[in-house]
């Protein structure tokens, strides 16, 4: 048997001796009806199979590395609600060992990205209420806002490891849109230096440790 047969196995050992049946039904009771789909449906299968995964990858099992990752962009995307998650965490808790922190950034991003997907449809409908208000004011919030909206859009990127060049694309668009809003407040307002950030210092490529 070669190492990585070996590694399987142990990793297999493992995850048997700590499964836990209850914790594991549970869950998928819960996706089921997370997902507005039956227990024996192929959606909650797909779920409960990434729950799998991920209990494997913290066993050390050499083929699921990331699966944490591709759970916690599965229940972002789906709308899993927090006590899914909660159940989640606390059964992939059983299988993390010392210092590997998956579980841990499982339970973060599913989290971080279910109130990012959740806030977009309420962020988009301020950035076009707030187009319609006349003023420096308005035309400096609903640049603010637009801002805030690309910049949830890279962050998100960012927690499902996306595309770097995607990435940098909403942040070129966020940045855009906050000069935008400075211009106004420093061309409109009576206060001109309150809105003035020039000694702004944005890191490059020599700030690289």
């Amino acid at each position: 048997m070669n190492t990585t047969e070996t590694t399987t196995q142990q990793a297999l050992n493992r995850y048997n001796r700590l499964f836990d049946n209850g914790q594991y039904t549970a869950i998928a009771v819960m996706l089921a009806a997370d997902l507005r789909t039956s227990r024996d449906s192929e959606r909650t299968a797909d779920a409960i199979n990434l729950v799998t995964d991920t209990a494997l990858a913290l066993c050390q099992h050499p083929h699921y590395e990331l699966a944490w990752l591709k759970l916690a962009t599965f229940c972002g995307q789906n709308a899993v609600t927090i006590p899914t998650i909660d159940a989640i965490y606390t059964y992939l808790l059983l299988f993390q060992q010392v210092k590997d922190t998956r579980a841990d950034d499982f339970e973060g991003t599913a989290k971080a990205l279910l109130k990012a997907y959740e806030t977009t449809d309420t962020m988009r409908a301020s950035v076009s209420c707030a187009n319609g208000v006349h003023g420096w004011r308005g035309r400096m919030a609903y640049d603010l806002l637009a801002a805030a909206d690309y910049l949830v859009q890279a962050a998100v990127q960012l927690l499902i490891h996306g595309n770097l060049s995607y990435i940098r694309e909403k942040l070129q668009s966020g940045l855009r849109r906050i000069t935008g809003a400075l211009y106004e407040g420093i061309r409109e307002s009576d206060t001109p230096a309150m809105f003035n950030f020039k000694a702004t210092y944005f890191p490059d490529e020599h700030d690289r440790r």
